[in-house]
């Protein structure tokens, strides 16, 4: 099973909520970190969305024990972000996340009316593995950017997560392309109109300028998987006058 695979990855790289050192963090260097911190609620915000976000997904793959296995753990393991990103804002003492509870319940309930299509659950699974890789080189710019040294080491096992999850997405997708190899097309279509799950709940830009290098990671990716990146395609069309 796919899941078994990833679920050792996930116990061979896991770490605790405690055994990330909080009583060593830097308050002095934190206050001065504030666009960071505003980043920091906006993933807090995301993670905290799974439990809504997860269960729509897996109620379309009832019948695919490896996705909804893969779905689980991915729940687990965000809300573990969630948590982790919580402690650290109301231990900086970010005034704004001691309200983001009351804000992440009022996001989800604006999500209530979105509905999803089990004929397109390829689409949601492409754009799932695309929403975890942008999130891993999210969290690695943010423990570039921070001089604090508890983030740091907190973003970098956050962001090592989301490359496991991102690969386990893509193992799912590669799943179904050797059930029926024209699902590729499908695949690349979907990452050419990605949209990041995150979406539902905070403004998540798609392509920042320093998001190139996560485009181009997606790119490579989908070449994996499909045999031609959404960009090849694009040069393709162009290229036939299309």
């Amino acid at each position: 099973m796919i899941y078994e695979e990833h679920l050792r990855a996930a116990e061979a790289s896991g770490w605790s909520i405690e055994s990330i050192r909080w009583s060593a963090i830097d308050r002095g260097l934190a206050r001065d970190e504030q666009e960071i911190h505003a980043a920091l609620r906006d993933a807090a915000m995301i993670e905290g969305y799974l439990p809504t976000f997860a269960p729509r997904l897996m109620l379309l793959l009832w019948d695919d024990v490896d996705a909804t296995a893969i779905l689980s753990l991915e729940l687990f393991e965000g809300l573990k972000h969630y948590t982790a990103l919580r402690r650290y804002l109301d231990i900086v003492g970010d005034e704004r996340s001691r309200v983001s509870e009351g804000s992440l319940v009022e996001a989800r309930e604006g999500t209530a009316g979105i509905k999803y299509r089990r004929e397109e659950i390829v689409t949601y699974l492409t754009h799932f593995m695309c929403s975890e890789l942008f999130a891993a080189h999210f969290f690695r710019r943010l423990a570039e950017q921070t001089r604090e040294p508890v983030l740091a080491e907190l973003l970098g096992y956050m962001s090592r997560d989301e490359l496991r999850h991102s690969a386990a997405g893509g193992a799912l997708l590669r799943k179904r392309i050797a059930a029926d190899p024209d699902i590729a097309t499908e695949i690349i279509a979907a990452a050419e109109n990605f949209r990041h799950y995150g979406s539902d709940v905070v403004d998540v830009p798609l392509a920042e300028e320093n998001d190139f290098d996560a485009i181009m990671a997606m790119n490579r990716k989908i070449r994996q998987l499909c045999g031609l990146a959404p960009t090849e395609r694009l040069e393709e069309e162009f290229s036939n006058g299309s």
